[in-house]
């Protein structure tokens, strides 16, 4: 018994010994949890969805330091008047169980500015730009007791400098939620004096819940509207505003929602993130204040940024044309022409290529005269039949001395004909023509295959041209993102005005640079209808396909094989260099005129002891004679038809050495065609092997600039971070991005680089394989195949 008690006692003082601090650790591992209390303006969807933004953000941010909850009786709503809000306010900072209370909404951010105190931290993210400075006995939202403003909104003044960028005008609407214009005087306020200060007239119109009344509200005269928050406006309400802007030919600008844009106002110059990087800004001043920092001691940052989005569709439906310098450098909504139907893929290139071409046009009709040629020369060699008719008269003595066979007067016909039994010279030309016309046919095929190597690489200009354009705007793109971040950081004292100097000569530099990547892709685009014979000016969509590996587009193994095995490489050298020798139209060019020089050397041969043999006859009709020396005054006349036929050859014996010359001239013409083929022989192999060695460079080139591009990117990454939070200088960020963009002109380089090799590998066989007939590129991959 006395054992057992003793154990009691010492498990008694044991528990009681490690209890305390067993609830004390778990304490110590439970987060603390945090109340955030809410007032929006109202109760419109988009109060709605703000809401549930900034909770998502808050909740991320929290994560693992702390928890935080938004009981529904601690979300309220202004319902559209300051009073509502007011009231909404008081409850919230009444209630114990509140750590801190966010103000969302242009309505609630202003009430809280207003007070003179607020007895719980307040963060109010919304706070209209004319609101600040106006209220008496206040500077500034940052001397406010517990309050913290980040940013401001409703800079109508920038929006109406944007604006006029964009198109001029005199009279001006500003549609504005009218929750707004009736709770905020200061807006009213703000409007006259941007009137003022630009010389317009501008008039506020309030809008509620239908869209027609406040496009009926827009006075006529008016030349653009201003479009302010409209919570009122349901989806298809905004649909329709958009629509009626657009029936009235009124280019609308929306001040601060990116979607306006997208549904069809001109123009708006707020990023389409700019709500969830302010969400986010938010939770991070929440944070801040909850673990303990003091609301008015924050010192919060941050640019709403600038980022104009022109929506083209509606620009061309308005007929307003944005300057070059104003397009530069912002977003553009439906940049890609919906009126243009002309695609393009590169076989159509090639295909439109080969049957408009005019350099190829005008081969073909020098072939269809050649054709011509071969005739000409082929007529001397059938019979010749001429006809002729005419009236003469000679002196009366001599007609009655020709006893009948010249009268005095006469009207005769005759018909007279040859046949070319043989004559060398006759038979050479013929047959020299013959391979003339086969050496003009060797002309048009080389002409053929250079139109379509140029429309190939003129194609691949234009990809490349689009793909460097996209590149430099990226860039620019990226050069805003750091101005703006160069701003940052000049708020906060980290860097000086200088930062921000160099990064708006950098944008401007960048802005140049996209207007002359543009003018190269009009070029390029230009290029490519010039070889099609099209108008130089008429637009087309060169439609791009997937280059991850440019190889796809051969569409055979065999050429994965040989350009990813040196063995078969190697081996396709000499495959590559006999198909040339076999099929290269130079080359038979080359032969044909041999074979006609040959001919020519024959011919002036036996020139020097073979005659011409022909049959030569005529028929002459005496039609009607008088005067003296008739055919019938004479006993046994003639009568009135003469004819007449032999045999002939003729041999010339001696022409001043003519023959011996051109004996000697032919033989030496054709001894230095057969040395032009064999150096033309000679360079069509140094071509054909020039033209893999590219390829063996360039595809590989294609995975290694990649490689690249990809680090340069994540170097870009990690150098942009380290500059936001002050680490890296501006240096260092300029020279990240310029490797950036120039690796990334690598890899585009590289793709289209290697495709440009490859045609050139077929243009140097003589065949482009990848344009055959299936069944004959077939034949030609089964001899590929069977010779490596």
């Amino acid at each position: 018994m006395l054992f057992r008690l003793v154990q009691r006692c010492l498990f008694l003082a044991l528990v009681s010994f490690f209890l305390p601090a067993f609830f004390c650790a778990a304490e110590q591992m439970t987060p603390p949890l945090y109340t955030v209390g809410i007032v929006s303006d109202g109760t419109t969807p988009q109060d709605l969805e703000r809401v549930r933004l900034f909770q998502k953000e808050i909740k991320v941010m929290a994560e693992g330091e702390f928890l935080v909850r938004f009981p529904e009786a601690a979300v309220l709503s202004g319902k559209d008047t300051a009073a509502g809000v007011q009231r909404a306010l008081t409850c919230l900072e009444a209630d114990p169980g509140v750590d801190l209370i966010l103000a969302l909404g242009p309505l609630a951010s202003t009430e809280v500015y207003r007070a003179a105190a607020r007895p719980k931290p307040v963060v109010a993210p919304y706070l209209p730009g004319c609101v600040v400075g106006n209220v008496p006995g206040k500077e500034g939202a940052g001397e406010l007791h517990n309050l913290v403003s980040i940013g401001t909104m409703f800079y109508v003044d920038q929006a109406v400098m944007t604006m006029r960028k964009l198109v001029p005008f005199k009279s001006l609407a500003v549609l504005l939620d009218q929750r707004l214009i009736r709770a905020i005087p200061e807006i009213t306020k703000m409007v006259r004096q941007v009137a003022n200060e630009y010389t317009i007239e501008v008039r506020l119109i309030p809008v509620g819940a239908a869209a027609e009344q406040a496009i009926a509200a827009i006075p006529a005269g008016t030349d653009a509207v201003l479009v302010g928050p409209l919570y009122h406006l349901t989806p298809e309400q905004q649909r329709l505003l958009v629509k009626g802007l657009i029936d009235r030919k009124l280019p609308g600008f929306s001040l601060s929602d990116y979607n306006l844009v997208q549904l069809g106002l001109l123009a708006g110059n707020t990023p389409a993130d700019m709500e969830e990087k302010l969400a986010r800004r938010t939770s991070v001043a929440v944070q801040d204040i909850l673990l303990g920092e003091k609301a008015d001691s924050l010192k919060i940052s941050f640019s709403r940024g600038t980022d104009l989005t022109i929506n083209m569709a509606t620009a061309r439906a308005l007929g307003i044309y944005p300057s070059l310098a104003v397009m530069t450098g912002a977003h553009l909504l439906n940049e890609k022409r919906a009126d243009i139907k002309r695609r393009l893929t590169l076989e159509q290139a090639v295909h439109e290529a080969l049957q408009a071409n005019l350099d190829l046009s005008s081969a073909r009709r020098r072939v269809q005269a050649g054709a011509h040629a071969v005739s000409e020369a082929r007529s001397t060699l059938l019979p010749q039949i001429g006809i002729a008719t005419g009236a003469r008269a000679i002196d009366e003595d001599r007609a009655r001395l020709g006893f009948g066979v010249n009268p005095e007067k006469a009207w005769t016909g005759s018909v007279s004909g040859s046949q070319q039994i043989y004559s060398e010279k006759k038979w050479a030309a013929y047959t020299v023509e013959q391979h003339n016309q086969t050496g003009r046919e060797m002309d048009r095929e080389t002409v053929r295959l250079d139109v379509m190597y140029q429309a190939s690489v003129a194609y691949f200009n234009v990809l490349r041209a689009k793909t460097i354009e996209r590149l430099f705007k990226d860039n620019l793109k990226l050069t805003q993102a750091n101005l703006e971040r160069s701003r940052i950081r000049l708020s906060t004292g980290v860097a000086g005005p200088d930062e921000v100097y160099r990064w708006e000569t950098k944008f401007a530099t960048d802005k140049m640079n996209v207007l002359a990547k543009e003018s190269l892709t009009l070029d390029a685009m230009e290029a490519l209808n010039r070889i099609l014979n099209r108008p130089l000016q008429e637009p087309f969509i060169a439609e791009e396909t997937d280059l991850s590996d440019p190889l796809l587009i051969a569409g055979d193994k065999l050429f994965f094989q040989f350009m990813n095995n040196p063995k078969y490489l190697h081996k396709f050298r000499t495959f590559a260099v006999n198909e040339a020798f076999a099929v290269r139209p130079e080359l038979k060019a080359y032969d044909a005129a041999i074979k006609a020089r040959e001919r020519l050397r024959t011919a002036a041969g036996r020139e020097l002891w073979m005659p011409e043999f022909s049959v030569e006859g005529q028929v002459e009709q005496f039609f009607s004679e008088g005067g003296a020396g008739q055919r019938g005054d004479f006993e046994d006349g003639l009568d009135d038809t003469d004819w007449q036929i032999g045999v002939f050859a003729r041999l010339s014996l001696f022409e001043g050495g003519r023959k011996s010359a051109t004996l000697g001239r032919t033989g030496e013409e054709l001894a230095r065609l057969k040395i032009e083929r064999q150096a033309a022989a000679e360079r069509i192999g140094q071509n054909v092997l020039n033209a893999l060695n590219g390829t063996r460079a360039s595809y590989p080139g294609i995975g290694l600039s990649r490689e690249a591009a990809d680090s340069a990117r994540r170097n870009l990454q990690l150098v942009t971070d380290s500059y936001v939070q002050g680490i890296k200088s501006i240096i260092d960020l300029l020279d990240a991005q310029n490797q950036a963009l120039s690796a990334d002109q690598g890899a585009a380089n590289a793709v289209y680089n290697f495709l440009i090799d490859l045609m050139g590998v077929q243009r140097a066989m003589g065949e482009f394989v990848l344009f055959l007939p299936e069944s004959e590129r077939q034949a030609w991959m089964q001899r590929l195949e069977q010779f490596l």
